[in-house]
């Protein structure tokens, strides 16, 4: 089974979000930043690090 790399969680149900959920990946002062659809919620969300 492929491991998918984990981007971090849904700050609204604290699902976890994985690479496969990627909307839309843009650079942001100077730092990669993402738009994730979150699999549990299915809400768009900016993946939460911690």
């Amino acid at each position: 089974m492929k491991r998918v790399p984990t981007l971090g969680r849904c700050p609204n149900c604290e699902g976890t979000i994985t690479r496969d959920y990627v909307l839309i990946e843009y650079e942001s002062r100077g730092q990669t930043a993402r738009f994730a659809e979150c699999p549990d919620c299915r809400d768009v969300v900016h993946p939460s690090a911690e």
